[in-house]
């Protein structure tokens, strides 16, 4: 991220003091770390100041550390390449203000495995033959998993019809915006570089530019000391799983060594046996793993709570450790997975409508309001048709569910809840979830606008 004036020549980054000094007041929480590492290696030039003239900085590839007057850049320090780098100019020449935002660049995700995997598979829809009679296949739900399923099958040349109960887009990623223009958004979603089809998709979409990366850093608050952080920084000169051990081995706030030892010994098979060892701990709690790994209920209090609880809404004595570890293995294993990005928007019409109109744009159709009432059933027992709300009825050759469980319970008929495939259904239980915005009165310090997980104790 950069700020600059309209006019500056040569790389120029210049930026009056007052207007400075407003900006770092927001520190993290808007403009991520103006004075440091955002600007490490983006910009040439950066402005200290004095009251009676503007100054620039150089910033080069050899550098001195230096810190802004007045500011906290949040433990992090400017570079300097000389005490002889300042040049003034007068105010009478300053131009129009003018801010320009710049995130981390994209990383280069497109050559992991995972990656080419997941393009591959997706360009078998594009490629293969058409169908000589298109299928009409209806799907419930247009959250995420109900947009992409209709849109892999327009590439692969069938009609999908996508039903969505309510008026908005999304699912768990949808938003609203309220009287005054502000959105309410269920939950902050966050866009791993592990996330390989997520990541593809918006790339085949034409909308990574959509994606704010950040600094390759997971943050976590520390609920026994509030208002302080505790950063696993992953150093981009190493590569995978090295850049996640050295993270671990670097953290000085949530892991004492011993603990470290432990936590790095218990993932040694995670990241050696790969997928088949993280399977084999479906069976396990969180809890009950860490403590067989000797790893005190106090790191699993701060840390993996609060992790359990973002990955499914659960704690840690109820949660899968195949989840917890599936996570892990692939943050260890790819040297950008843990790296993260925010949408630039809301997800409705940022992620969603792009892919609506792909959709359509290929034959298919996207129907808010349409509430599914009933799946009515022929002889057979196979699906004749959905029964909406206000009556009417949808025909398709293929019938897709693309909702929480707990909807299709409600919906699943009497005939079908004697097969046993159905009965499965019994075991899944959804999870409520409730999302409170809360609106401040005055710009927040001492924060980071891209926390990654934070729990406060009632």
């Amino acid at each position: 991220m950069y700020l600059e004036f309209q006019g500056c020549k040569f790389g120029a980054r210049c930026i009056h003091k007052h207007f400075f000094e407003e900006i770092l007041s927001f520190e993290m929480s808007q403009f991520g770390h103006v004075s440091a590492v955002n600007l490490r290696g983006q910009s040439n030039l950066n402005n200290l100041w004095s009251s009676q003239s503007w100054r620039c900085y150089c910033l080069d590839g050899k550098m001195n550390t230096l810190s802004f007057a007045s500011s906290d850049a949040m433990g992090r320090k400017l570079k300097s390449p000389s005490a002889n780098a300042f040049m003034t100019r007068s105010r009478k020449d300053v131009p129009p203000l003018k801010v320009v935002c710049i995130d981390y660049p994209r990383p280069e995700i497109e050559s992991t495995v995972n990656y080419l995997e997941a393009s591959y598979l997706s360009s078998t829809f594009r490629n293969s033959p058409r169908p000589n009679k298109p299928l009409k296949i209806v799907i419930a739900g247009a959250g995420l998993a109900g947009l992409s399923t209709a849109k892999y099958l327009v590439d692969a040349g069938h009609k999908p019809i996508l039903l969505e109960g309510r008026d908005v887009l999304g699912g768990k990623v949808a938003a609203w915006k309220d009287d005054d223009g502000d959105w309410y958004e269920t939950g902050l979603h966050i866009f791993f570089g592990a996330y390989p089809n997520v990541q593809n998709l918006f790339g085949e979409l034409g909308i990574n530019d959509r994606l704010q990366w950040k600094e390759h850093s997971m943050i976590f608050a520390m609920p026994s000391k509030p208002g302080e952080f505790s950063r696993f920084d992953f150093p981009g000169v190493l590569p995978a799983p090295l850049n996640g051990i050295w993270a671990i081995l670097m953290n000085s706030e949530m892991l004492t060594w011993p603990e470290k030892v432990k936590f790095a010994v218990g993932l040694l098979p995670a990241i050696i046996g790969g997928q088949s060892y993280v399977e084999a701990q479906d069976g396990i709690t969180v809890k009950d793993w860490m403590r067989k790994q000797g790893i005190p209920d106090r790191v699993t209090d701060e840390v993996f709570i609060a992790m359990s609880k973002a990955l499914n809404f659960i704690n840690p004595d109820e949660l899968s450790m195949q989840c917890i570890l599936i996570a892990l293995n692939r943050f260890l294993q790819e040297k950008h997975g843990s790296k993260m990005a925010f949408l630039d928007g809301n997800p409705p019409e940022r992620l969603c409508m792009p892919i609506v109109d792909h959709v359509t744009s290929q034959g298919g159709e996207v129907r808010l309001n349409s509430r599914i009432q009933k799946i009515e059933l022929n002889k057979d027992g196979s699906v004749k048709n959905f029964v909406l709300n206000n009556g009417s009825t949808v025909e398709g050759d293929v019938y897709v569910f693309a909702t929480p469980v707990d909807i299709l319970k409600l919906l699943l008929p009497e005939d079908w809840k004697e097969i046993q495939y159905f009965q499965k259904l019994d075991k899944l239980v959804g999870v409520p979830v409730i999302n409170i915005h809360i609106w401040f009165d005055r710009k927040l310090k001492n924060t980071y606008d891209h926390l990654l997980f934070s729990r406060l104790y009632s």
